[in-house]
């Protein structure tokens, strides 16, 4: 009896064993948190602002090959968060860099992966936007600084001073060129563009604009768009044009802007209000100067609450990110040329800057 009861005890054990080592392999070969492989995909990056002091910023990737969104690719790929506000993300190269604002750094990429490469600290400077030339990179700061940074070393290597808070940033025909904002101090904005000789980084003009300028992109003739937002007030926002032969605005625009992308000589504008919730959708020939398309949304897809606008730089298509209410995840929707949705994807809060990747 006692061999017998024994006999059962090793049986049973036996069984407990083989069912924790069949167990262990299901586990092993279906991990519940998998990172997504993203390394030879095609898609798009999209950064997500979050809420200010809240540290919810996240990178958010549509991989076009799936179909599939992944909310914060930054987390899967690096097990920890980005940071706090991101205000702009930008491609140059093999790397992708995150500007993030209220925690002061430039978060530097693998543009295959997202795999963090280093932080370069801006510790008490406030930076907001990047842009690149011939193997630099010149990020605008709140503080009234442009910092260079050297794209292989990623270290600064020289600062500049512009005017006060400057935001928009782009390079054309070998200037730099920012948009000192005045952001801190409202209602009193400023009310220039700082113009600067990229051989030299010296500043060589500053340029009158319409108070509180804010975005600025260039076209393929290298004619600067800009927008000022205005004081909300008694002056209005305004779409500006400033030639970069001459460095003055030679054109101001009777339309309201609140963001846009360039695709060669042709504009995606958006004007939303704020206070009445009124959206509009144009299109811009930047060649003629002259609206082509006052609704170009035309299958009466609602946008709640515009937030970004990018063309996709292969096929041509326009990506719309809708904020909702601020607060939640926001959307990005995709429309043909003519203005038809295609897809939409749901990222993370407040997505606010999209960037291409292309297949590896």
């Amino acid at each position: 009896m006692k061999n017998l009861k024994q006999t059962f005890q090793l049986l049973f054990t036996a069984l407990i064993s083989l069912s924790l080592l069949f167990g262990a392999c299901k586990k092993n070969e279906e991990p519940e948190n998998e990172t997504p492989v993203i390394l030879h995909e095609e898609g798009i990056y999209i950064l997500c602002e979050g809420n200010y002091n809240a540290n919810n910023s996240v990178i958010s990737f549509y991989n076009s090959n799936t179909g599939v969104a992944t909310t914060d690719i930054f987390l899967a790929t690096n097990g920890r968060g980005l940071g706090d506000t991101g205000n702009d993300l930008q491609a140059y190269g093999s790397k992708l860099y995150c500007i993030v604002n209220n925690s002061e750094s430039v978060e530097v990429m693998n543009l295959s992966d997202a795999k963090s490469i280093k932080q370069i600290s801006l510790q008490g400077k406030s930076p907001r936007r990047i842009v690149f030339d011939k193997n630099f990179g010149y990020v605008s700061c709140f503080d009234g600084s442009v910092v260079k940074i050297d794209t292989a070393t990623l270290e600064v290597v020289a600062t500049a001073q512009a005017g006060r808070n400057p935001d928009g940033i782009c390079v054309t025909n070998g200037k730099l060129y920012v948009a000192n904002s005045g952001g801190l101090d409202f209602p009193n904005y400023d009310h220039t563009v700082s113009v600067f000789d990229l051989s030299s980084f010296a500043l060589i003009k500053t340029i009158e604009v319409v108070c509180n300028p804010f975005m600025l992109h260039s076209d393929d003739e290298g004619d600067v768009y800009l927008i000022s937002l205005g004081n909300y007030d008694d002056v209005a926002s305004a779409f500006q044009r400033i030639s970069s032969q001459t460095d003055e605005v030679v054109e101001t625009f009777d339309i309201p802007v609140t963001k846009f992308a360039v695709s060669g000589h042709t504009a995606y504008l958006y004007s939303s209000n704020y206070f009445t919730g009124e959206t509009s959708f144009m299109v811009m020939d930047l060649h003629t100067e002259t609206i082509t398309n006052e609704q170009f949304i035309s299958d009466g897809t609602q946008i709640t609450t515009p937030y970004a606008i990018f063309v996709h730089p292969t096929t041509g298509e326009v990506y719309i990110a809708d904020a909702g209410d601020y607060t939640t995840n926001g959307d990005v929707y995709c429309f043909t040329s003519n203005g038809r949705k295609k897809f939409s994807f749901e990222v993370g809060v407040c997505p606010s800057q999209l960037v291409y990747k292309k297949a590896q």
